[in-house]
């Protein structure tokens, strides 16, 4: 009996042991979760997961203000008219690099730039529009203004600088006139705002300097000022023959004219990398005429007061003989 008893005592603890070790091992693990639940925990974001538009500390951050755009605008909406495509060329000198780089609104290659230019102040205002273009700041558009302000007056023949003055300068005036409207720029339309082209002479000397028609005297040698845009002029040509001319890179060129050879007019043209088109005519003014030869008079004999009283004696008469 009590053998019996023991052995039953025994027999519990042994179950109860083993009931423990599965209970440790496992035994009674949670279900899986069912299909539905999987899907729908995958295909929700986490949320502690910052959104796109968070900044790396968790801080929502402000998107940055639209800078001007391009295309087709809205009908009224201010619009500033881009430099044209056309004027510059791989051969140009440094403004013709900087000009397209500003066309294209490459802010920082012309804020990298070292190339030396006549008016550094142009391409410094460039640079400071064209940040400004980009970023749509106030100080960015203050610091442009500025830089516009410090542009010195420009000789006509450079005609690059104008016309990229001007671009500039509307930009500026049209924030200026809309603010936190934002602008469009025109970079589209195609042309030349600055042709390389002989648009007519100026006579720089000689009575008619100046002039409305260019005329020269018949004698040649009179300076004469080409007008239009050129780069590098390699050849003058008057009535087709070469002439000797001077001038620096962008001008003035100044020719000389030749004697008029017979001719009361000749046509002037220019040979230049890249070419030049254009006509000009030069005038010649009439020789004077040649004076007129005269007879020399003859003057009467002074008079001495005494009278006269006949011829001089040896141009007296004879007197008959008797």
């Amino acid at each position: 009996m009590h053998s019996q008893t023991g052995a039953t005592a025994r027999t519990v603890r042994t179950a109860v042991a083993v009931c423990l070790l599965l209970l440790t091992s496992g035994c009674f693990a949670p279900p899986a979760p069912s299909p539905t639940e999987t899907t729908t925990t995958a295909s929700s974001p986490s949320a502690t997961e910052p959104s796109e538009s968070a900044s790396a500390n968790g801080e929502p951050t402000a998107a940055p203000l639209p800078g001007p755009g391009d295309g087709p605008p809205p009908e009224a909406a201010p619009v500033i008219r881009w430099i044209p495509i056309g004027p510059a060329a791989p051969t140009d000198p440094p403004e013709g690099t900087l000009y397209e780089l500003l066309r294209q609104r490459d802010c920082s290659g012309l804020r990298d730039s070292t190339l030396n230019t006549a008016f550094p102040a142009v391409w410094s205002a460039a640079e400071a529009t064209c940040a400004a273009l980009a970023t749509d700041l106030p100080q960015d558009w203050q610091r442009a203004q500025a830089a516009l302000a410090g542009v010195p007056s420009l000789p006509p023949g450079r005609c690059w600088e104008i016309k990229v003055t001007e671009s500039l300068q509307q930009a500026v005036d049209l924030r200026a006139a809309h603010p936190g409207v934002q602008l469009l720029v025109n970079a589209a339309g195609a042309g030349d705002d600055c042709p390389r082209q002989l648009t007519g002479l100026t006579v720089l000397g000689g009575p008619h300097t100046g002039a409305s028609a260019p005329t020269v005297p018949s004698g040649g040698g009179t300076p004469v000022r080409l007008e239009g845009f050129f780069v590098r002029v390699d050849n003058v040509l008057v009535n087709g023959q070469p002439v000797e001319f001077e001038g620096p890179q962008f001008g003035p060129f100044v020719f000389y004219a030749p004697p008029a050879a017979g001719f009361v007019s000749a046509s002037v043209t220019v040979e230049a990398t890249p070419p030049v088109s254009g006509e000009a005519v030069l005038l010649y003014a009439a020789p004077p005429p040649d004076p007129t030869p005269t007879t020399p008079t003859t003057s009467p004999p002074a008079e001495t007061g005494l009278p006269t009283v006949g011829p001089p004696a040896d141009q007296a008469p004879l007197s008959p003989s008797s």
